[in-house]
Formats: structure tokens, sequence, C-alpha cells
């Protein structure tokens, strides 16, 4: 399934089994000369027939993503079949300097370490000069990679050049080199396409004017002002259009021919029958000697000037990554030995002092040490008002020092940040491919071809139908069926509507770990909502305490805080808190042992005392007494009972609460609005988990209560046995089970502990309003797709058959100079439908409350939603 333009090749592929698995490299490559949905279907198929390779090659990115057994193919291959195919994969090439190196032996450690990273193609160490070459793709691989596996090696390298930065072969400024030289071949085609266009045309426009042309060519060269056409003409193809018949060209070698290949044919056809026109005229009819030079020029300008504007589009499409990519330091102020130094973010390590001063972006995640500040972490938590930070609190690589200087103990440096695993996470998103692509690809695979033999098919049928001069009416239809067939807007489609629909999602908290989450989470039908940290703010207080006659209230806490002292259970903390708050002398527990999914029981003060749930009472045979009257009222008022026994009899009981979210409610009052199936999901007992259930206003049938960790994925397989979509929305802490088992599993995460790997999708705010800006974005992005798909075809079924001519009967004529512009203005129309995605907002209910319009949610599949952005 594709999502990115291409075609899935139906040509046998080598998986990589199981067994394999741990041998598999992953590969990313840039590649560029790629124009539409045709070049990099030719791509993808071309490297997966390779052995041992799985390959995804986006147009919108052109960025290949590969999977292979480095024991059958090497990345060198890999590159070359890329370049074979007829396009240019982006390589780089860095020196390193490279000490302590004393023999061969240590020349052939450098050099198979270097090797060892996947992406790098080659490596030549010198002895002699201490300088290693290394030829590597900068996609996959960068500079201090390569440093710290001659580090691994056990020298020490740096790069050769000064600042390091030759080597990192930036891609934005080698994506803005790229359209500066696009810009200047639309300048020039269109500056000497202008002369062609009013010599060919301008007898239209001023009776007068070829009588102007006439008295001032010179009589010694017949037909002078056709020969001027001619050699402006030539130069446009051949100066700016080389960009079309280069790659074209290779296309046909090929045998797959692609967008470069219709352009280049049909502005290639009309040149040289102008050519032979005027050097070869006696191979044509009198009547049918006309010179079409001003299709051929207009048409390269016209089809180039379309290009340059869609560069223009695809290039803000990936506007998130590089604004995320901007909230990177480049380097680091770090103490070592006493000494404060500048060092590039490459060169920071982890247990490192890194010193930040008012104004500036922490380089790292870390730990403060030293200083207080104001910190800014809107990036990561949307929240506006700066986070106060002491010592010890943890802050994050991105985020804005506001006030005094800090003192950070680096913890994650380069990839290990949570800004390097979102700008990650959003670049696997953008490169996933959706079902929906399917059609799209099963046409493109066939398009060309058809539309090469359109093109044949309408210059034969003018040729002999047409009327005088049939060959020119034939010419005509056939140039502008190549011309106006552009299979861009198809292979555009989906790719562009996922990288702004993912990237502004992610600018509002929301990261999807995969384009295929985009469409699965449009098409769910029930939500399954964990209780404890998803609806309810997961900071549980001690509510109530109940001892049994004979014992006291404070040795009832006493004793449960201290077995809770050594637990890592969410309402230990609660326990923990009440003790504290009151003063409680808590006792040293010993032998602790916890049971999952129960409680826990130690050693206190010479007896057993064991806390945990009514589950855990029945288990050791323990009869809750009247203790059981006491639970009923509290579970009725939404408290969590706790059980303390000691000496195998219940002593008292907890009440813990956790008060539920201000929006939960208004949350799911929005998605039933929707029709969407809202059940909740807790290990609470049943009366407790109702009481929650009717603040929400969930059903009771919908209430799964006294469910342990491990049982909330058979939940989810339940609803999915009745046929339903699942999206389950847990904490990613202790659900990773549901969350691998829901058809999309989402993750509520705090700004600072990001689960990235727990869901398919994260909520890096940690706010459950997210859940419906993800499922906003998500079917806003389906929506848009399908508009894009819709035009993309819709496009050429109408414009094809009129450039064929079948609307001739009713005087309905395609020149290849509109058919041209028609062509440049369906990518430019599928672009800008999809970044009206940008225009996404976070939504917010309109108050924490129950009864919220249903037009203040989600809005349904195709319809835009109305959403309110967050302050």
């Amino acid at each position: 399934m594709n999502t990115n333009g291409t075609t899935q090749s139906n040509t046998p592929t080598s998986p990589i089994s199981s067994a394999d698995a741990a041998e598999v490299c992953e590969l990313r490559l840039d590649i560029d000369g790629m124009s539409c949905a045709s070049c990099s279907s030719r791509v993808e198929r071309a490297l997966s027939a390779m052995p041992g390779v799985q390959a995804t090659v986006n147009l919108a990115t052109e960025q290949a993503q590969l999977r292979f057994d480095p024991r059958q193919v090497r990345p060198q291959q890999l590159v070359e079949m890329v370049r074979d195919t007829g396009y240019a994969p982006r390589t780089a090439e860095a020196t390193l300097l490279v000490q302590g190196m004393t023999c061969a032996s240590c020349v052939g450690r450098v050099e198979r370490a270097l090797l060892a990273l996947p992406g790098v193609l080659a490596a030549s160490v010198n002895l002699a000069t201490e300088r290693a070459s290394v030829q590597y793709i900068p996609a996959s691989v960068q500079p201090a990679a390569l440093i710290r596996a001659v580090a691994d090696a056990g020298y020490t390298a740096s790069l050769a050049d000064a600042d390091g930065a030759a080597a990192a072969a930036d891609q934005v400024e080698h994506k803005q080199r790229q359209l500066q030289a696009m810009r200047r071949d639309v300048w020039l085609a269109l500056a000497l396409a202008l002369p062609v266009l009013v010599l060919s045309m301008g007898g239209m426009v001023w009776h007068g004017f070829m009588a102007v042309l006439d008295a001032t060519a010179p009589a010694a060269i017949p037909r002078f002002w056709d020969w001027v056409q001619a050699v402006l003409t030539t130069a446009v193809l051949f100066g700016p259009g080389r960009r079309f018949f280069r790659p074209g060209w290779a296309a046909y070698r090929h045998l797959s021919p692609d967008m470069n290949s219709l352009v280049a044919t049909g502005a290639g056809a009309a040149w040289l029958f102008g050519i032979v026109v005027l050097a070869a005229p006696g191979l044509l009819p009198p009547d049918a000697r006309h010179v079409y030079f001003d299709s051929a020029a207009v048409v390269i300008a016209a089809v180039l000037f379309g290009k340059y504007l869609e560069e223009v589009a695809k290039g803000r499409t990936s506007a998130a990554i590089r604004a995320l990519a901007r909230l990177q330091a480049k380097d680091a102020r770090v103490r070592r030995d006493g000494a404060e130094l500048t060092v590039p973010i490459a060169d920071v390590q982890q247990g490192d002092l890194v010193i930040v001063r008012p104004g500036e972006r922490l380089p790292v995640d870390g730990e403060v040490v030293e200083g207080g500040s104001h910190v800014d972490e809107s990036m990561l938590s949307g929240e506006p008002i700066p986070t106060a930070k002491h010592p010890g609190d943890g802050v994050r690589a991105g985020t804005v020092n506001q006030q005094g200087m800090l003192v950070v103990r680096a913890t994650s440096v380069g990839q290990g940040t949570v800004l390097a695993q979102i700008i990650r996470l959003v670049e696997q998103a953008q490169g996933g491919k959706l079902p929906i692509q399917g059609l799209a690809d099963r046409v493109v695979r066939v398009f060309t071809p058809a539309v090469l033999l359109i093109a044949l098919l309408s210059f034969v049928v003018w040729l002999v139908i047409g009327p005088a001069p049939a060959i020119s009416h034939a010419l005509l239809a056939a140039v502008a069926v190549l011309v106006v067939a552009c299979p861009c807007a198809m292979g555009l489609a989906t790719p562009a509507a996922i990288m702004v629909g993912t990237g502004r999602a992610a600018e509002l908290g929301v990261l999807f770990r995969k384009g295929e989450a985009l469409e699965t989470l449009s098409n769910v039908d029930t939500v399954l909502l964990d209780k404890t940290g998803t609806v309810t703010l997961g900071r549980p207080a001690l509510g109530a305490i109940w001892a049994a006659p004979g014992t006291r209230e404070a040795d009832v806490l006493r004793w449960a805080a201290a077995v809770e002292a050594i637990s890592e259970h969410p309402l230990a903390h609660a326990v923990l808190q009440a003790a504290t708050e009151r003063d409680a002398q808590v006792p040293t527990a010993t032998q602790f042992s916890a049971v999952a999914g129960y409680g826990a029981h130690a050693e206190v003060e010479g007896a057993k005392v064991a806390v945990g749930a009514l589950r855990f009472v029945t288990q050791q045979g323990i009869d809750p007494g009247p203790a059981a009257a006491e639970v009923e009222r509290l579970q009725a008022e939404g408290q969590t009972a706790v059980f303390v026994m000691r000496a195998g009899q219940v002593v008292g009981v907890l009440g813990i609460t956790d008060p539920i979210k201000p929006d939960a409610a208004a949350l799911v009052a929005a998605l039933q609005a929707h029709k969407l199936r809202v059940e909740l999901v807790t290990g609470d007992a049943a009366r407790t988990a109702q009481a929650v259930a009717r603040q929400l206003g969930i059903a009771s049938a919908s209430v799964h209560a006294d469910v342990l960790p491990a049982g909330k994925a058979d939940v989810v397989k339940a609803l999915q046995a009745q046929g339903r979509r699942v999206l389950f929305v847990g904490d990613g802490i202790n659900d990773a089970p549901a969350l691998a088992q829901a058809d999309v599993g989402m993750a509520l995460a705090s700004g600072t502990d990001i689960a990235i790997e727990a869901a398919d999708v994260t909520l890096t705010r940690g706010e459950l309003s997210g859940v419906l800006t993800a499922l906003n974005a998500a079917r806003r992005t389906l929506g848009t797709i399908r508009g894009n798909l819709f035009w993309a075809f819709a496009y050429n079924v109408v414009l094809i058959p009129v450039a064929a001519g079948l609307g001739a009967p009713w005087g309905l004529h395609l020149n290849p100079m509109l058919a041209g512009v028609a062509m440049g203005l369906s990518s430019i129309f599928v672009l800008g439908n999809s970044l009206r995605l940008k225009r996404l907002h976070a939504w917010q209910s309109a108050a924490p409350s129950r009864g919220m319009k249903a037009d203040t949610a989600l809005a349904a599949p195709s319809s835009i939603p109305a959403s309110r952005p967050a302050h």
C-alpha cells in the first residue's frame, strides 16, 4: 500500500525472514530528479527487486526508506541501482583527521568501523596522512556518527574542515540551491519563449503584424522569422528543457517512461516537425508546412514554471520539520576541568555539565544541578506559562531558559533527546503509506504507457480523418495529449497531505508514529478510555480512613504507608503523602513482596501487613467482615477502596480519590455526538467505575471494571470480535498490551515523558482534549487526500480526451500551450489543497461540563471540522 505516488511492484521481492531480523539494516536515501509518480514507482520497483531489499520511495520528500540484508546487498549497490534507474542518489564526502593509528592493522580497524555504519558507502584510510576519506549517505548518517564510530574503535577523530559543516550537506541549503537554479531556468525559458509566442501568435492579435515581419525580414533568408523561432526554441529545449530531456530519455532506456518522457516527447516532436519544415520542406505537402515552435517553447516554459511553483509548495509542506529542527541548538557551553568551553552539540556527552544562560535554548535533556530559573516549555507542553526549575528538576532540549542561569547535567544528547525523537517520529509518519493510495498506484502503473498509446492513436486518427492539413491537426492533438497528461498530481495527492497533516498535528502536540495510523484513526467507531491517568488527573489523594473496631485510624495509615513506601503502585504516593501531612511515624517494612494487579505485603512491626484490592483479600481467604459495608459506601462516591490487613485480618480501609479531568465529560459528549461509542476500562471495583462513568456520561453497560493490566488487551479483543474498530486511549505506561492490540493505540504522555514507542499516536501535552485534536487531524487529512485523488483523477479523465480531440465536433480543442499550463496547475492545486491543513487547530471544549454543543467538537468526515484554537 503506497502513499507516496509510487506503485507497488509486482516484481517478486526477497522478503526478510524473522530469522534474519537481527541482520536487517535500515537506510534512508535522498534522491534527486524524481518529478512524478512514475519516477518514484520505477525507483521503488528497481530497489525492491534486489535480493533482501524492502523499499519505500516517497515522491513528496524525495527519499527512499530501505530495509535490507547486508549479507545479500551492500549500500553501494543500492545507490548504484538508483543511479542506473536514471536518478541521482544524494551522497556526500567527508574527510576525518584520525589520531592514534600506528600500523596497517589500525587502518583496517578504522575502515571496518566506518563501513559497519548503515549509510557509509566507502571508506579509505591513509596511515601516512592520518586521514580517512568517507563517502556516505547524508540522509542516514551524519559526520558526528562517523566520529563516534572511530572513537568506538579506539581512536580519536575530527572533521578536517574547521566547522564540520561542509560534510553535513545540509538538506535545506541543498533544496535552496536547487530552487535558485530552477528559478534561473524559469526566467531564461520565459525570456526565450515569449518572443517565440509573439512571433507565432502576434498576427492573431494585430492584423498588420505579419506585414511588419515580412517587411523587416532579410530577403536572402527565406522564412527568416521562422528560423528565429527555431533558434530560440532550440535554446529553450536544450537549455532549461534539459531538465526534462535527460531523465526522460533515461526513463525510455529503462522501458519505464515518466512525466519527463511525456513532456520531452511532446515538445521534442513539435520542435522536430518545425525543423523538418524549415530544413526539408519537400518532405511535406505545401498545406502542412507550418511550424509549431511556439508549442514546444511555451510548453517547456509553462511546465517548468509549474514545477517551480510545485517545488516552492513542496517546501512549505515540510515546514513543520524545519520548524522543529530550528529548535535544536547548534552548540553548547560545557564545564570541563573547571573551565567553560563552547563545543558543537555533537561533542556533548552524557554526564557533561551544560551551562545555559538566560535567553538560550537548552541543547540537551538533563537535570538541573545548579541555579534556578523559569523555562518556556510551550514547544513540548503547549503551556504558555514558563515552568519554574530548581536543582533536581528535569529539563528538555529545545526549551528556552528565560531568567537565571542553569547548570544542567546532560542525561540525553543528540538523537536521544525528546526533541530528536519527535522529529524522527514526524519524519517516519510523513514517509508512511496509506491503503487509500492503492487505487492511485494501480492507475499510475499503466498511466504513462496508456498516455503514449492514446497520443499515438490520436495522431493516427487525425492523420486519417482530419481536415487538411491533417498532419498539423494530428501533431497538435498528440502533443497536447502528451503534455496535459501528468501523473504528478496523483503522486503528490497522498504524501503532500500526510506531510502537512502530520506536521501540523505535531505542532499541536499529536505525534503519529506511522502514516497508516491516520487512515485507521479516521475510521474508528469505538473509543475505549482507560480511567486512571487518562480521564482522571492521575494524582490520587487519600479521601477517607475506616478503622476496624479496636484499631486506630493512625495505625492503619502507618502500617499502610510502611508497605507503600517500597511499592511503585500509583496509589502508593497518595498514602505516603497523607502520612507525611499527618506527621505519622512510618515504621520500616521488611520482606516486601508485590503481587501485580492485587497488592503488596511486608513485615511491619513484627506482623505481616498486606495492602491491596478486594481481590487480594479474597485470594488470601480473609473475611472482609464489617469493612464490606464501608467499601460499598466509598465506591458509591467514586473512591477506590484499598484494604489494609494485619495478621490475617482486615484492620482498615483507605478511600483513594482521583479527580476527573475538567474536560473529560465534554470530550465524551463530543465523541458520542459524532456516533462514536465510548467505553471505560479500569482495574477499580465495579461500583467505583460506575460512579466515574455516571459523571462522564458513559452508559453502565459500557464499563469494564476489575480488569487487571494484562486484561485490558482482552477487553479490546472482545470489542474487535464484535466487529468494532477500537481506539484505546491510555497513559502509555502500563497499557502497552492494550495499546498494541487496539486498531489504534493512543498514549497520553507529559511533555517530559513521551512514551513514543508505546502507541500509534502519542499526545505529547498529556491533555485529554488531544484525543479530539488527533481525530480531527486524521479525518481532515483523509478528507484532503480523497479530494486530492478525486481532482487528480478527474483532471486526467476530462482533459486527456479533450486534448485527443474528442471535443472537436463541438469546436472544443486544447492547444498544447494551454495543456502545459493546465498540467502545472494540477499539481499546484493538489499541493495548495494540502496546505489548507495548516489551518488545523487544537480542539478545546467550550466548558468543563457535559452538554456541550456538537459543533464545537469533532466534525464528521465529510465536513470541515469546527474547532477552537487553544490559547
